[in-house]
């Protein structure tokens, strides 16, 4: 009852006992408070759904199905009826009206969500126990932080079924634990059992050809379910990364097809390589089988990632493996992309009755630069619900003063894929700006509009060459940044209150992209000169002192919620587009 006091200033009792029928209106939130043809409605209903009545004999039903229907119950009716809003975490993002009454008339709103699965969070093994980017030390998401962003989440309607898990592999059977007593459990590359380099994410794939290997992952998942009986499925997914087995018996699985795949942004190694999908779906059948016989409500869930991206062709997956299929909608502006994406999704749901999709909202290689893509997750979530695709993950971020438009769409379309994505665009706007909704609202629309104008330019951030610093600075020109800093400039003036300083916030991932841009701009002619003096020693001074800059801004922001940190850091650390730390090592 917080929030409606917040709001109209009312203390509302509150009573664990049914209160009389003649003493006006009274809430009644959870199965044991609400009327028996309530409960049974909320019954027939998918988990999480909930149920907001409001009857003519003064009482208000909220009420839900499965760990959180309820609490979605309750924040629906309190952004519906008390206009509350949660645009980002954190107080700043709260938006609280003052109403002097909530007037609500005869209601009855049944609703469920389109997605069972609505993960919104970093994905993969990020932010898990076996990544070494989890330390707190090295990237400050620290778990008040976390909690934080998943009260924001709860209040939007994520969640769903619990599966846990993501690159999974180096779980399950840790190298440094069983490699040297069993490197046969390991991949056969180059002549040589893969275990002694794994890095907590990359390498030490599993011979997943191997009886005892597929023993060892059945028994880890059924420990797990009995472990932690609330979790609704678990990941057995490889590492990221490349480094399939070679040895015969994973090979002769294969249909002997190849594909052409990008370079590994971390190896450098691509080209034409080994399709291994069918080999995957048979693992993936043969844990889910095993774990069916012991524990037959729980899945698996298997991604379909890499050189297992292209559905099988000769084994149609197991009811109860989730398959995971790795796409991006950001690149659906794209026509090729967009065509091959969708069709690769139309033939995995023909090979797979339990399908989900893994998307990149944010990614290591591009880390927080704007793409505000509303109108493709809408595209997306109609394809993916016609196509019976009920389980949804992002890798997504804390990035909330660059990208943060596209989670709080994400969020109202995961439920009902047919909304109008512009009026949710409209209504995160106008509750959240006031007076300078209009400027904010142009400042949105231009990257929308841009990002399209660019037909999804598959740009990365991953290497230091004159190449990646041209394409990354012809998708944000300098007048199109200039655009930009005159809307929120517009915001800003128009702008009073909490909607002032919410402006504020847009400012400070604006000005980490700006930033961004700015540094890179400065370092494309050091480059071009090859970092030789002819570059000028007041040219790569000046350079470095933008990325010090830039260094300096994105630790202030360690703990809130304008950029994903985390996401930074780990191109900082795992790609070369930032050269501070190449110069720093040569300074040694």
């Amino acid at each position: 009852m917080k929030y409606i006091q917040k709001t109209t200033g009312a203390v509302l009792p509150v009573v664990a006992a049914t209160p009389p029928n003649n003493i006006g209106v009274r809430i009644h939130v959870g199965l044991s408070a609400c009327p028996p043809a309530a409960r049974n409605r909320v019954e027939r209903l998918r988990a999480d759904g909930y149920l907001i009545e409001a009857l003519a004999d003064g009482r208000i039903i909220l009420v839900g199905k499965g760990r959180y229907g309820t609490s979605f119950a309750v924040y629906e009716f309190l952004e519906r009826f008390a206009g509350v809003r949660w645009l980002w975490p954190g107080g700043l993002g709260e938006v609280t009206p003052h109403r002097p009454s909530l007037s609500i008339g005869l209601l009855s709103l049944a609703r469920e969500p389109a997605f069972v699965w609505r993960g919104l969070g970093p994905g993969g093994a990020l932010w898990g126990p076996a990544d070494r980017w989890q330390k707190e030390r090295e990237l400050g998401v620290s778990a008040a932080h976390q909690a934080e962003q998943r009260l924001w989440e709860r209040r939007n309607r994520f969640g769903g079924e619990l599966i846990y898990g993501g690159h999974a592999f180096g779980e399950i059977l840790p190298p440094s634990k069983y490699g040297p007593a069993h490197p046969e459990y390991y991949a056969l590359v180059k002549g040589e059992r893969d275990w002694k380099n794994f890095d907590g994410k990359h390498r030490a794939q599993l011979c997943t050809s191997n009886p005892d290997v597929v023993r060892q992952v059945i028994e880890h998942c059924r420990r797990m379910f009995d472990e932690h009986p609330e979790y609704d499925g678990i990941s057995i997914s490889p590492n990221d990364g490349r480094g399939f087995c070679e040895c015969e018996q994973c090979q002769r699985l294969d249909t002997g097809e190849t594909q052409r795949d990008r370079d590994d942004p971390e190896t450098g190694r691509g080209g034409r390589l080994r399709v291994i999908s069918d080999r995957m779906i048979h693992f993936g059948n043969q844990v889910a089988e095993g774990v069916a016989k012991t524990h037959p409500a729980k899945k698996v869930l298997l991604v379909a990632y890499s050189q297992y991206r292209q559905p099988p062709r000769r084994t149609k997956a197991h009811s109860q493996l989730i398959v995971q299929y790795a796409v991006n909608s950001a690149g659906f502006w794209n026509p090729g992309y967009r065509k091959q994406a969708l069709a690769e999704l139309e033939a995995w749901s023909k090979v797979a009755p339990t399908r989900a999709v893994y998307e990149y909202l944010t990614q290591t290689n591009f880390p927080d630069m704007p793409r505000l893509i509303p109108g493709l997750i809408a595209l997306e979530l109609r394809q993916l619900q016609k196509l019976g695709f009920r389980y949804y993950q992002t890798q997504a971020g804390n990035g909330f003063a660059v990208n943060g438009l596209n989670f709080y769409v994400l969020a109202r379309l995961l439920w009902d894929p047919s909304a109008d994505y512009r009026e949710i665009i409209a209504d995160y706007v106008n509750n959240g700006f006031g007076d300078a909704a209009p400027a904010v609202r142009r400042y949105f629309d231009r990257h929308i509009e841009h990002w399209k104008a660019m037909q999804s330019e598959p740009v990365t951030m991953n290497d230091g060459t004159v190449r990646s610093y041209e394409a990354v600075l012809n998708v944000y020109p300098g007048d199109f940044r200039e655009d930009c800093r005159r809307d929120l400039h517009e915001a800003m003036r128009l702008a009073k209150g909490e909607a002032r300083k919410r402006v504020e916030f847009l400012w400070e991932g604006f000005a980490y992209f700006d930033m961004t841009m700015e540094a890179a701009a400065k370092t494309l002619p050091v480059l071009r000169a090859g970092w030789k003096p002819a570059a000028g020693r007041a040219g790569v001074e000046a350079a470095i002192k933008l990325w010090e800059e830039r260094d300096r801004f994105i630790e202030r922001h360690k703990e809130d919620f304008v950029l994903s940190y985390m996401w930074v850091r780990s191109n900082d650390e795992t790609r070369s587009f930032n050269p501070l730390r190449r110069v720093r090592a040569a300074s040694k």
